[in-house]
């Protein structure tokens, strides 16, 4: 199959399962970490399934700047980006979980390799070979210049976020109200943080592939936002009424 084809193929396919994810998400909750419950097949470890998960991410597009290395031009800018996230997300978040012996529904770690290696593919080929950066100009367009700021605002908010709420928690499978950071304001900054991210993503890629992961990104993490924040106020009776959920000041 030519590649442009694959990609259109592939796009579609992510966008449509973005509008299913986020209808799915609004009426369940996804059954892993404080929703964990039964009724999802096998089990796995919690460390384990989590870099399984991520890393097809950051292997994929490593692959696909590999197989067209000589069309990449400027894109390995973005490759550099885009590892920043996935090196985190693989290695150092799951180094600082404490998962203690939780599990993992295997169903849903799996169709998250599934979306990454879909997500990683549609990135890698839109950004290496069907249009790559071959003009350096493109750095100093207020697109990418503003794009980049939001994609690192969104990333610092997203680890600064995991990080206190890894170093509160008191242990595996154990809660407190998470404190400071943007928890000033929303129950889920981590959330906040990686819809930003790649929304940012979108604008300094300026690509139908990066939009496409901004709107999946937004479809899977809004919805357990919402979801999180409603289990806060049932199990903390002194929960801080002036948090929102995810966006600050509004829901």
């Amino acid at each position: 199959m030519p590649l442009p084809v694959a990609f259109r193929i592939a796009l579609i396919f992510q966008f449509s399962v973005s509008a299913v994810v986020f209808a799915l998400l609004l009426v369940m909750s996804a059954p892993y970490g404080k929703f964990s419950r039964g009724g999802w097949g096998p089990r796995m470890n919690s460390l384990v399934a989590w870099m399984l998960m991520e890393l097809p991410a950051a292997l994929t597009i490593a692959a696909m700047a590999w197989i067209y290395r000589g069309s990449i031009g400027w894109g390995w800018i973005f490759l550099v980006l885009w590892e920043l996230h996935y090196i985190y997300r693989t290695f150092v978040f799951p180094a600082r979980m404490r998962h203690g012996r939780r599990t993992f529904p295997v169903s849903m770690a799996l169709s998250a390799v599934f979306f990454n290696l879909i997500n990683g593919f549609i990135n890698g080929a839109y950004l290496f070979r069907i249009r790559p950066l071959a003009d350096p100009s493109w750095f100093a367009d207020p697109r990418f210049i503003l794009g980049t700021l939001v994609f690192f605002a969104g990333f610092a908010i997203h680890v600064d976020s995991d990080r206190r709420i890894q170093s509160q928690k008191p242990g595996p499978g154990r809660y407190i109200i998470p404190m400071g950071g943007f928890f000033r304001w929303v129950s889920c900054p981590n959330y906040l943080g990686e819809i930003v991210q790649w929304f940012g993503w979108a604008l300094l890629t300026w690509s139908p592939a990066g939009l496409a992961f901004a709107v999946f990104t937004f479809a899977n993490v809004f919805p357990r936002g919402l979801s999180g924040h409603r289990w806060y106020r049932e199990n903390f009776e002194d929960y801080p009424p002036e948090r929102k959920a995810v966006v600050p000041g509004l829901v």
